[in-house]
């Protein structure tokens, strides 16, 4: 028994049903080569569609002087827009064309522009487009160059950060050992009293409102210059807690003034925390009623008011009681 095979359609072969017979059969031979004939032709009218489909999806109609003219009004009913397509690597092939709105992101990816050519500067396009090849194609070794030169930058910036860094810190301690940090001190009190500070309640980051932690802390202070409107005081020591971060007292100092709605004492510290990080502290207290005599015996009650913080970090609150140390 003998198999012909007549011919490939796709993937499949069509087979003539001699191919179980003992002898010819023309009449069946017939019929498998229309069939052939038949597939050969719907496939054809297959891949037409296919063809038509795409064209469609990337809607480009080339606009030339055989047709008619395309007004903007024709386009934006078509949902069609105007570019100029601007052959790679050949600007002065130039020409406008007429694509579908959903072709008109790609055509822009690769350098057309969407407007008529006749209004497109192509020499400054040109450049632009040479300038964005010519960065995409930089190699590695030049963009480890230029990272390194901006790493250099940095440093250089960081390491001016610290000298002036260091340059304040240096003259805060020269003006606390010279006295000057102080103020004018033209009549100091003749008598010496300690006074501590303690307080607590809560920081919230000046960053976040969000994020707040617990706060407490205990300062210690004597007496500079004691009068009825203003006194003024040396902090000598104490620390700051807040979350699990210390804030130790390097030096400081607090002044106090009267006003119709009570006193108020500023604070201002120096201090080194946990990370040996220097911070100033500054906090406002209020006083109600006001800071009279020999105040701290008994405790004075306070709040702490607006605008206290640990710079760059916390905003501060709370309350807490100033008291006369032993």
């Amino acid at each position: 028994m003998s198999i012909l095979v007549l011919g490939i359609i796709g993937n499949s072969i069509i087979f003539s049903d001699l191919a179980f017979a003992d002898k010819p059969d023309l009449e069946a031979a017939k019929e498998a080569r229309d069939a052939a004939k038949e597939a050969k032709k719907e496939a054809k009218e297959a891949a037409k569609e296919a063809r038509e489909e795409i064209k469609e999806f990337d809607g480009a109609i080339v606009s030339n002087s055989s047709e008619s003219p395309t007004t903007d009004s024709n386009i934006e009913r078509a949902g069609k827009a105007t570019i100029c397509h601007i052959p790679p690597g050949n600007p002065a092939n130039a020409h406008t064309i007429t694509v579908g709105a959903p072709a008109v992101a790609a055509h822009l990816a690769h350098g057309d522009v969407e407007e008529s050519c006749e209004t497109v500067d192509l020499d400054r396009d040109e450049e632009i487009k040479s300038e964005k090849e010519s960065r995409a194609t930089e190699d590695s070794t030049q963009k480890e160059s230029r990272a390194l030169e901006r790493a250099l930058r940095l440093i250089e910036q960081l390491e001016q950060k610290m000298s002036n860094l260091e340059e304040r810190l240096q003259n805060l301690l020269d003006k606390y050992e010279s006295g000057e940090y102080y103020g004018n001190i033209s009549s100091p009190d003749n008598v010496t009293n300690s006074y501590v500070i303690s307080f607590e309640g809560t920081a919230t980051s000046i960053y976040d409102d969000t994020v707040t932690t617990e706060m407490s802390g205990e300062l210690f202070m004597e007496n500079q210059v004691t009068a009825s409107n203003t006194s003024k005081f040396k902090i000598l020591s104490g620390e700051i807690k807040i979350g699990n971060n210390y804030y130790d007292a390097v030096f400081g100092k607090a002044r106090t003034s009267a006003s119709g709605q009570g006193d108020s004492m500023v604070i201002v510290l120096q201090t080194i925390d946990s990370e040996d990080n220097d911070n100033t502290i500054k906090m406002t207290l209020g006083f109600n009623p006001p800071l009279e005599g020999e105040f701290g015996t008994p405790s004075e009650e306070f709040e702490i008011l607006e605008n206290s913080k640990v710079s760059g970090q916390w905003a501060l609150d709370g309350s807490g009681q100033l008291s006369q140390g032993s």
